[in-house]
This record gives C-alpha cells, structure tokens and sequence, in this order.
C-alpha cells in the first residue's frame, strides 16, 4: 500500500495490478501484505471493495 493506493493480486490468474484505496473503504485500516481483498473489474476499471 502506497498512499492512496495498493498493489494487488487475483488468486486465480496471478496477475498483479494497482488499484486505488476509496476513502470510505470499510477495513481500510486493516490493509497489509497478505490480506484478502474483494474487488470487482466493471468495464476495464478495477475497484476495491472490501477487506475479507
């Protein structure tokens, strides 16, 4: 996590991409290396939205 965003990676094809961190993410403050995350890719944009 850098700033106001992180670097993060699908478990089922490995790719590694940026994505940035919404302010009213609920779990932000528990971000981290190795945390589980669920995001959603709507029209080639990626979002995060929340800390499993």
């Amino acid at each position: 996590m850098v700033g106001d965003s992180a670097q993060i990676m699908d478990t089922e094809t490995f790719e590694v991409f940026e994505v940035s961190i919404p302010e009213d993410l609920e779990g932000r403050d528990r971000l981290a290396a190795g945390v589980e995350v669920e995001y959603w890719r709507i029209m080639g944009r990626s979002k995060l939205v929340r800390v499993k």
